[in-house]
């Protein structure tokens, strides 16, 4: 049986234009597989499919070996993999304070026991990410975009996914400020024994924090390797194109 999430053969389409066509891939617990591409290539389709909200054409999607519904998930399909998206205040209601969303959540899902337990429970998850206690009474937009990425990432854990789905999660945010969030996801993804597929168009944040490296070119999987070895030594083509349109990242490769 295999564990963690795997995509196989996984086809995504448009009314009749094919975005996504045979995709194989897979996502072991702890690690986390770099997703990169240029812009139309299919990435953010793929997310989609990943977490439910497209459904697919062809091919299917297993989490440690047993095959998830393509179209309308149960409540433990959807726990199951969580998306932390690209903009911050999107996923967050801004007429909710955080203690609020966090709250709903783990009542919906029967986690976290009674109320005070459950707001217990929503401080340990902000202080997972580095926030204190207080950001409960709070509302989105009293925080940072940095801040406002760091409860999005604890409102998904919040739920206990074993597959997080990291869609451009630093596209929005400062140099400085990516880094504080990469290193968060990188050491909750190794303590919390996380699948994570991270997307993103930057190499130099893919090079930064991910084990692995998936090419995807016009919907389709060209290489897949890992980061090391992409970085220094990539195999297809268009990998190499890719790379060379960013020179600096092959001289800081790791």
């Amino acid at each position: 049986m295999s564990s963690g999430l795997e995509l196989v053969d996984v086809g995504v389409a448009y009314g009749s234009a094919r975005v996504v066509g045979s995709v194989s891939l897979q996502v072991a617990p702890g690690r986390i597989v770099g997703l990169v591409g240029e812009s139309g290539s299919g990435k953010t389709t793929l997310a989609r499919a990943i977490v439910g909200s497209v459904a697919l054409v062809s091919g299917s999607i297993r989490l440690d070996g047993a095959e998830l519904r393509s179209g309308r998930r149960s409540r433990d399909e959807r726990r199951a993999i969580q998306l932390v998206g690209q903009d911050p205040f999107a996923s967050l209601n801004p007429a909710l304070t955080i203690g609020s969303v966090l709250d709903e959540l783990l009542r919906v899902h029967h986690l976290g026991g009674d109320r005070t337990q459950r707001r217990a429970r929503s401080a340990e998850l902000l202080g997972l990410v580095g926030l204190e206690a207080e950001a409960l009474d709070r509302y989105p937009r009293q925080f940072s975009g940095g801040q406002r990425q760091r409860i999005a990432i604890a409102r998904a854990l919040s739920v206990e996914p074993a597959v997080l789905v990291a869609d451009e999660p630093t596209s929005s945010l400062d140099v400085s400020v990516q880094k504080t969030v990469l290193e968060l996801l990188s050491g909750l993804s190794a303590q919390m024994n996380l699948a994570t597929l991270f997307i993103s168009h930057d190499l130099s944040v893919i090079n930064a924090v991910c084990d692995d490296v998936a090419v995807l070119q016009g919907g389709r999987l060209v290489e897949v390797a890992p980061a090391g070895r992409f970085f220094t030594h990539p195999e297809h083509p268009y990998s190499r194109a890719l790379l060379e349109a960013v020179p600096r990242i092959v001289k800081e490769a790791r």
